[in-house]
């Protein structure tokens, strides 16, 4: 079954209490929770005791809101071993602090590849093996905690495309280690938009059996830059991607992102109608 659900700290920073009843009040039963930018106090995963955590499967269980993904995103593709290191460290302290929540799994997106001043200086398979190296270190404490990973594709991270993405879980090779399908993050430019369709398919039809949870937004395209739109009043066609959803039948977290709370009722039944949901 598909869970209909939202980005907690869309809904700005509070107490686990405060959030988990905004969540429920906009009709929301599921939610991806950064606990730093979400969570009222907390600036750094430092910050994060079991006493916390407690408050927060409390509040979250009261109020009818499941964490579907534990938001940990971290820099795992940088250059810099020392740095890279200390962010896989960081991701694996998100893993243990997702199995305390009850999250099956951890959402975390690559490195941002600025070809302009990265490419000639580091190329995209050296980014790419320390992504490796990365991912091979946090799914070794994955599969300890039982807890997975979501990895995110986006166009002009390290992690970019879907073959890349193929690759990724071929090489790690762990059943621990699933993918977020973000389509927004697939699209960089007006060109893509045009073959946004043909994007999708290719996406599905290479990774579409790992994928674990699912990002919905939309946009129009402006001066280059994307504009965030309510869903259905952009650019994005979901079509592709919820006629493979109902026609395989599968469960997981769809998720808006990006939502403004006084629109959260106009967007949940855009995506109740979008993914044929009661």
């Amino acid at each position: 079954m598909l869970k209909i659900g939202v980005r907690a700290h869309d809904f700005g920073k509070m107490d686990p209490f405060s959030l988990a009843k905004a969540i429920n009040n906009a009709g929301f039963t599921t939610s991806q929770l950064a606990i730093i930018k979400a969570i009222t106090g907390v600036d750094s995963l430092a910050d994060v005791n079991s006493s916390l955590l407690e408050q927060i499967k409390t509040a979250f269980a009261e109020n009818n809101v499941e964490i579907g993904v534990f938001g940990c995103y971290v820099e795992i593709g940088l250059p810099d071993k020392s740095t890279r290191l200390s962010e896989v460290e960081k991701f694996i302290t998100g893993l243990k602090y997702a199995k305390i929540l009850g999250a099956k799994l951890v959402g975390t997106e690559t490195t941002y590849y600025n070809i302009s001043s990265m490419e000639g200086a580091v190329s995209r398979e050296e980014t790419y093996q320390n992504l490796k190296d990365s991912v091979l270190r946090m799914a070794e404490q994955a599969e300890y905690l039982g807890v997975d990973i979501g990895i995110e594709t986006v166009a002009d991270h390290t992690l970019y495309s879907a073959e890349l993405t193929r690759r990724l879980l071929d090489e790690v090779n762990s059943k621990h280690l699933r993918v977020i399908f973000d389509p927004v993050n697939l699209i960089l430019t007006h060109s893509d938009i045009d073959r946004q369709d043909e994007i999708y398919k290719k996406f599905i039809e290479t990774v579409g059996d790992d994928v674990s949870a699912l990002h919905v937004k939309d946009i129009v395209i402006e001066d280059g830059k994307k504009i965030w739109r309510n869903i259905g009043k952009g650019d994005i066609n979901y079509k592709t991607i919820a006629d493979w959803l109902i026609a395989t039948g599968r469960s997981m977290p769809v998720l808006r992102e990006h939502i403004k709370p006084d629109c959260a009722q106009l967007d949940r039944q855009a995506m109740k109608d979008l993914f044929v949901l009661s």
